[in-house]
């Protein structure tokens, strides 16, 4: 694929993911929770809106792409290529007025992300990446930090959820206990995007989720736009990650960091 091809979806994605968090902002004030997927887990009016959005804007752009969304699951057409999109990402955040909450967008060929953007409207923060080109905040390209000791690292991390993995509720605590002896700070954020974001331009050192397993899906624009950035991306048991994976993932910014992390949390 060409570099000019490559430029021109990252522009696609980018225009797109700010023009729905520009819809998602317009919703805050009108919008309605319409399901209750389970006693954790809601969509709302919002959600909808922004996603009917979207979904028109790349059937009308790309008619023979896939599309793979958070409310109504895929569309599949026999492309290699495949958008995938969280229309709004934190609604329970959204809906309780605190304002982590974005909308991520990510588009993969042959199931490997080639562009994402994660747009925060609330802060006018849009992250973007393109495969072999750079990673962005807002226009301009970032890095990971060069930090090599835990010791003076930020990590960011998920934390454990006793309703979803009740099992390994106990076990979660007493590993991140473990990891919070070593590090600088230790953090906690459920935006699982933003935290990534956050580390691809030296925010933070690390970002792990051990407790409460994402889908790929969920946290694949963020995973490009920190690759990108130099981050390296596992399971937090050390394996590398795929987009057919649901497991505990772990960013860091460089191999010294995974594995000091890995030693610390996979007994």
């Amino acid at each position: 694929m060409t570099v000019d091809k490559l430029k021109d979806y990252l522009s696609f994605c980018e225009r797109l993911a700010i023009s729905a968090g520009e819809i998602l902002i317009k919703e805050k004030s009108t919008f309605k929770v319409t399901s209750q997927k389970d006693r954790q887990d809601i969509a709302t009016s919002a959600d909808l809106t922004s996603e009917k959005f979207i979904v028109s804007s790349i059937v009308k752009s790309y008619p023979s792409h896939n599309i793979y969304s958070e409310e109504i699951g895929k569309m599949d057409k026999s492309s290699d290529f495949e958008w995938v999109i969280d229309p709004l990402d934190g609604t329970k955040e959204f809906v309780r007025d605190v304002p982590l909450f974005n909308c991520s967008i990510a588009l993969t060929y042959k199931k490997e992300p080639i562009v994402s953007a994660i747009f925060r409207p609330i802060q006018n923060e849009l992250y973007s990446a393109a495969k072999n080109i750079g990673s962005f905040f807002n226009g301009k390209k970032i890095s990971v930090s060069n930090v090599s000791n835990l010791k003076d690292s930020f990590v960011y991390c998920y934390l454990p959820s006793y309703y979803r993995h009740p099992g390994g509720y106990d076990k979660a605590w007493k590993k991140l206990g473990r990891l919070g002896k070593k590090v600088y700070r230790l953090r906690s954020l459920a935006d699982e995007n933003t935290a990534i974001c956050w580390l691809a331009k030296g925010g933070c050192e690390a970002y792990l989720n051990i407790s409460n397993p994402p889908s790929i899906y969920d946290v694949l624009p963020g995973i490009l736009i920190a690759k990108n950035a130099g981050a390296v991306v596992f399971g937090a048991q050390g394996e590398e990650l795929t987009t057919d994976m649901f497991g505990a993932i772990l960013i860091a910014n460089n191999a010294d960091i995974r594995d000091a992390i890995i030693d610390i949390v996979s007994g």
